[in-house]
């Protein structure tokens, strides 16, 4: 069993902590907001009770896999004796530089650094670690979803990179390590140029976010379309990767069309706040 440190517990760090949890590891979950650890801890629950509900789990199974998740008050106690540490803050370069400058004096010798950036490229905050050569990153999507994309940057060790597929794979997932780094992945940056295109037909009226999907779905064959699957993701989020790539290129058309700031600052956020490009009640299932 390894000891598994979220720090982060929004909706990455408690979905990480429930998988983890579920293939027998340790989750600890940190935040600097004890509201988003409380909120982490009953969805953590809401999924369990639901898996045993489903009969994917027995109720047994189910209080094992519960009583792997908890909290570890402080940033040195959650750090402590952990295996591996998760990053999984806001899509911003200074979150991510502060949340790993914080964490380095507690990380132990032999832990691996996880970021779960969206976008940003290792190397750009590797020195704040205090250990870049176990500093590595890995994007995950939604609960249940088995792609991950492994980056490492041009400092990260081997040991590292074979350490974290190792348990990756070792849980299930399914881990795609690229040969070099790059600004948002490679997977990633082919499912921006759609979501990019989506964004724009969206802000010149073209057509709406139902019509997008249900083409989508038609044409692919699949239960959910681009628009079903931001508000998954989480429409602040997509908005801060966008920003990303518009500050790294330097090119202000690259950011998110004001439509879509306009729904975040409204709180239309996509499934985590009940509404985004669609309502819950008209959200498709897939």
């Amino acid at each position: 069993m390894s000891r598994i440190a979220m720090i982060g517990a929004g909706t990455m760090g408690r979905r990480l902590a429930v998988d983890f949890a579920r293939c027998g590891h340790e989750a600890v979950l940190q935040d600097t907001d004890a509201a988003a650890i409380a909120r982490a801890q009953a969805w953590c629950r809401e999924v369990v009770q639901q898996w045993v509900d489903a009969g994917r789990v027995s109720r047994e199974e189910g209080d094992r896999i519960a009583s792997r998740i908890s909290t570890g008050g402080s940033l040195a106690e959650s750090l402590q004796r952990a295996d591996f540490a998760f990053e999984n803050v806001p899509e911003r370069l200074d979150l991510k530089r502060a949340a790993f400058a914080a964490a380095a004096p507690y990380v132990p010798p032999s832990a691996i650094l996880v970021s779960n950036t969206s976008a940003l490229p290792g190397s750009l905050f590797a020195d704040a670690t205090g250990c870049p050569d176990r500093l590595i990153n890995a994007n995950f999507g939604h609960l249940g979803h088995a792609k991950v994309e492994v980056m490492p940057h041009p400092g990260t060790s081997v040991e590292t990179r074979e350490r974290l597929t190792a348990l990756l794979t070792a849980c299930g997932f399914e881990p795609l390590v690229l040969a070099r780094e790059q600004l948002g992945y490679s997977s990633n940056r082919i499912w921006r140029a759609v979501k990019k295109e989506v964004l724009r037909q969206l802000a010149a009226g073209i057509t709406s976010a139902e019509k997008i999907d249900r083409a989508w779905q038609l044409d692919w064959g699949v239960p959910i379309g681009p628009c079903a699957l931001m508000d998954r993701i989480g429409l602040d989020v997509v908005a801060d990767i966008e920003q990303v790539y518009a500050d790294h290129l330097g090119d202000p058309s690259e950011a998110a069309p004001a439509f879509l700031h306009e729904m975040v600052r409204a709180g239309k956020l996509g499934v985590k706040s009940g509404e985004g490009f669609f309502k819950d009640q008209d959200r498709p299932a897939g």
